[in-house]
Parts: structure tokens; C-alpha cells; sequence
């Protein structure tokens, strides 16, 4: 028997959670970040969807290292000098989140010629709508705040120039403005593949910093077109062009508010940001973000990333819900969608031994950052 006034019976477990299943699955498409997600290391985003009860709240991801060691000459004697297989780790624990909306009365539907924002379907739709909105501003957040190798370019300076020099620092390892404690040089950041095979570099501007691009000399004239279909063959959104290894891609810019920190010990906080339009932050002289309350855009500064593959980690847990609750004899009502996630950038452990000089362990791996002053 159906509960409450909905067109949809809420009252089965199973169909409940795959009615909200299809409605964000339907929500999706519209995801910037749908086409660079994957089961894999060789993913941007590495997803584990649906943990299993009997794993408990944990992932761990792991991951084998190349050989790198030296061979043994002639008869000198081999045995006891075989090199240990290096392997890596990471986890995540994933948190349980709620969305709440106020499905109004049937009254208030009718005074607004609006029955259907009454309705499960239209809760549904909206919930699916704000999560997809909500999971991809994790992942600019993530990018933003947690990556620590970078390079930084004044006004004026974000030319072909600057684009050789980023390339020089992805793909040996050294040359950054910015690198984290103790770490000076890592290994090249590893490319993500096209559905072609095409190994490829993603460059993330806002439009602020592709304007600021595009107004050099001879930059527009260089940017090719490119095969841009990403995982699945999904077509990446927002494709500039292509230079070299690297192809640029447009993001959105983000509104909503922000009243906590953005991310805690590399964790994204989704109950500290509410999000309106998911995308790039800018920042201020001050070190604040766009969507925090000291935000004052003064000198501000884009931030832009390059991304290479095994960037983030994300979990699903538990499939996500659709709840319902009516209170004084079903006249209000609210919709809820539950879901247990948790998104982080890749931050390797060795497990025995790291690499003697390109590093992989101890730092965000697929991610470098890119300041442009606008």
C-alpha cells in the first residue's frame, strides 16, 4: 500500500531505491565529471560503488609499482638480490549525508498552479538534480584545495610560454613553484586515456584564465580539435582545444555558500558547502574562497588543474534511499535522499619501500594546480 500522497509507492524497500537509482543515474548526463570517472587506477576518478556490509565503512585501494632495480653483471652472484615489489595503498571511509526537501502541501500546489511540486516524482527529480550538483563540486574542491604541486603565473604571463613550462613540470617531475614539504622532485604525472587510446593531460580553466589565455598572441591560432570522448565513449564537456598532449577544457564557475571548511585531512565536507551551480572557485588576495563569507574578489587569482589519472577516490556505500516523512495526519511532508559517500584525492603509502628519486607515495598523486592572476 502506498504511504503518503505521492504517484509512487515508497512503501518497498527495493523499489524505492532503484526508483531513486534511475532518477539520479537520469541526472548523471549532466554531470561535468561523468566522463572521466572509472573503476580503475587509469581513471581520473576511481569510483567503488555499493560496499558490501560485511566490508564495513572502509576502502583500501592498492596499487603495484614498476620494477626499477639494477641487473646483476656476469658471474656475480645473483641470488639473495632480487629486488622487493614495491606496492601502494590508500583508503577512505565513507560518512552517511541526507538531502532534505519540504514537499509543501497540496494547498499550496494548487494556490501556485503547481500539483506536481507535491509530488514524489518532482522531490525525486530535484534531490537527484542538487546531488549530481553536490558530487561534482566535490571534485573541483578537491582539486582546488588539496593539490600540492604547482606553478603560479602573474597577469599577463599565461601564454604558450607558460604551457611549455607546465609541460615540462608534468612530465619531468620538477620545475614547480610550489611542491609539498620534503618532496622536490615525483614522478611524471601519469596521462589519462581517450576511448582512442590517446594519452592526454587535462587542463581545467575557468573562463577567467581561459580569457586570459586566449588573449596572447597566437594562442587561439594553436589549440587543435580533438577526439574528446573520455571513459564509455561519454563526451567531455567544455573542450577548448587541444595542444599537444595536453587538451583544455572549460569548467563552470561555482555559486553556492560555503560556512565551514571546504575539506578536512584531504576529505571533502558535502555538509559545509551548498551548492547552487557547481565549478571553479576563485580566489582572493586574502587566501578566501569564492562562496565563503570573507570572499571580497580583490586581486583575485584562478585556479586552474592539471589532471592526470588516479587523481580522486571516491565511495558509495550503501545504494542511495529515498525516505519520506508526513507529519499531523499526512498535511506536511518531507523528502529525504540518504547516501553514505566519501571523496578524497590519491595520497599513496608505501607499503615497503618508495622510489629512489621520482616519489609516488606521500603526496596528492594525479593533481598539479595551476594560479593565474586575473
Amino acid at each position: 500500500m502506498a504511504t503518503g500522497t505521492g504517484k509512487v509507492d515508497i512503501g518497498s524497500d527495493l523499489v524505492r531505491k532503484a526508483w531513486m537509482a534511475e532518477g539520479l543515474l537520469q541526472k548523471s548526463a549532466t554531470s561535468f565529471w561523468a566522463p572521466y570517472k572509472g573503476k580503475s587506477f587509469d581513471s581520473i576518478v576511481m569510483v567503488e560503488n555499493d560496499i558490501s556490509a560485511s566490508k564495513g565503512h572502509t576502502v583500501v585501494f592498492d596499487f603495484d609499482g614498476n620494477l626499477s632495480g639494477r641487473p646483476v653483471k656476469g658471474n656475480t652472484t645473483a641470488k639473495g638480490k632480487g629486488e622487493q615489489k614495491k606496492k601502494f595503498s590508500d583508503k577512505l571511509t565513507v560518512s552517511d549525508y541526507r538531502y532534505v526537501v519540504d514537499n509543501g502541501t497540496k494547498f499550496d500546489g494548487v494556490e501556485i498552479g503547481d500539483l506536481s511540486i507535491n509530488e514524489h516524482s518532482d522531490s525525486r527529480s530535484k534531490l537527484a538534480d542538487l546531488w549530481v550538483r553536490s558530487e561534482d563540486q566535490a571534485f573541483f574542491d578537491l582539486g582546488q584545495q588539496e593539490a600540492e604541486f604547482g606553478l603560479s603565473f602573474a597577469a599577463g604571463a599565461f601564454n604558450l610560454d607558460a604551457v611549455l613550462k607546465i609541460e615540462q613540470a608534468v612530465k619531468t617531475g620538477t620545475g614547480f613553484s610550489t611542491t609539498p614539504a620534503g618532496i622536490t622532485r615525483r614522478l611524471p604525472l601519469k596521462p589519462f586515456a581517450l576511448q582512442g587510446g590517446e594519452a592526454v593531460w587535462i587542463i581545467v580553466l575557468d573562463v577567467a584564465a581561459k580569457a586570459a589565455f586566449l588573449k596572447q598572441a597566437g594562442a587561439g591560432a594553436v589549440l587543435q580539435t580533438a577526439d574528446v570522448r573520455g571513459n564509455d565513449n561519454r563526451l567531455i564537456k567544455g573542450v577548448i582545444g587541444k595542444i599537444g598532449n595536453f587538451l583544455f577544457v572549460e569548467a563552470p564557475t561555482f555559486f553556492g555558500e560555503t560556512v565551514g571548511a571546504i575539506t578536512t585531512n584531504g576529505y571533502y565536507n558535502y555538509e559545509n558547502t551548498g551548492v547552487e551551480a557547481a565549478g571553479l572557485r576563485q580566489k582572493d588576495a586574502a587566501g578566501k574562497w569564492t562562496g565563503e563569507a570573507a570572499y571580497n574578489g580583490i586581486a583575485k587569482t584562478s585556479r586552474c588543474l592539471v589532471l592526470g589519472a588516479g587523481a580522486f577516490q571516491k565511495a558509495n556505500g550503501m545504494m542511495p534511499d529515498y525516505k519520506y516523512e508526513a507529519t499531523d495526519f499526512g498535511k506536511f511532508s518531507e523528502s529525504c535522499l540518504e547516501t553514505w559517500c566519501a571523496a578524497k584525492p590519491s595520497k599513496l603509502i608505501a607499503e615497503n619501500v618508495d622510489y629512489a628519486d621520482g616519489k609516488v607515495a606521500g603526496y596528492n598523486y594525479g593533481l598539479v594546480f595551476v594560479d593565474v592572476a586575473v
